[in-house]
């Protein structure tokens, strides 16, 4: 889809803050130099642009602020299809924030959140796809802080493990089993 200036603006104004209310979009979003644009028709502007995938509004979280920490996985797989695997596995993961196949050494990147350091091991002891079939290595690259982006899309709070799509059963972990790790839906 191509974004018109109309669309641009929009996104703009709502990266800036995305709770900004129609009324006061309507007297910031220009149709020509000199007229605004209506409050529905920003209203019809943004379901479109949501619609299409290209906007949502949500709540994002800035982890540095909670002093939660950042892993990256970089993994060498065998082929496409081990790549695809792990993809599918951790996709819905509440602990993996970035999941990007690339070129290169590495096939495929992880991000990882976790309240601590020690955590962010267990993880990739544990839980991580560092043992999953397919990978021939591995590199792990601890952040101090993330600087950008501020906030992150996650859904920390869900409660809701995602073990079955994982592989990983918590219930036969030496990490759960040692109150080490309360499982990954519970940050």
């Amino acid at each position: 889809m191509q974004l018109d200036g109309i669309d641009k603006q929009i996104l703009k104004a709502l990266f800036s803050n995305g709770r900004e209310s129609l009324t006061n979009l309507e007297k910031t979003i220009f149709k020509s130099s000199t007229d605004t644009m209506s409050h529905t028709g920003i209203a019809k502007r943004i379901t479109k642009l949501e619609e299409k995938g290209i906007l949502k509004v949500q709540a994002n979280t800035n982890i540095t602020k909670l002093q939660y920490k950042v892993v990256f996985l970089l993994m060498e797989m065998q082929n496409y299809d081990a790549v695809q695997n792990i993809i599918e596995a951790y996709k819905d993961c509440p602990r993996v924030f970035l999941l990007a196949p690339v070129t290169g050494q590495y096939n495929l990147i992880l991000g990882i959140i976790g309240q601590n350091t020690d955590v962010l091991h267990r993880y990739l002891n544990f839980c991580g796809p560092t043992n999953k079939k397919g990978i021939l290595h591995t590199a792990s690259i601890f952040a101090s802080d993330l600087i950008l982006p501020k906030f992150l899309p996650l859904n920390l709070f869900s409660q809701e493990s995602m073990e079955s799509q994982c592989g990983n059963i918590c219930a036969n972990c030496a990490a759960y089993l040692d109150n080490k790790c309360s499982g990954c839906g519970n940050f």
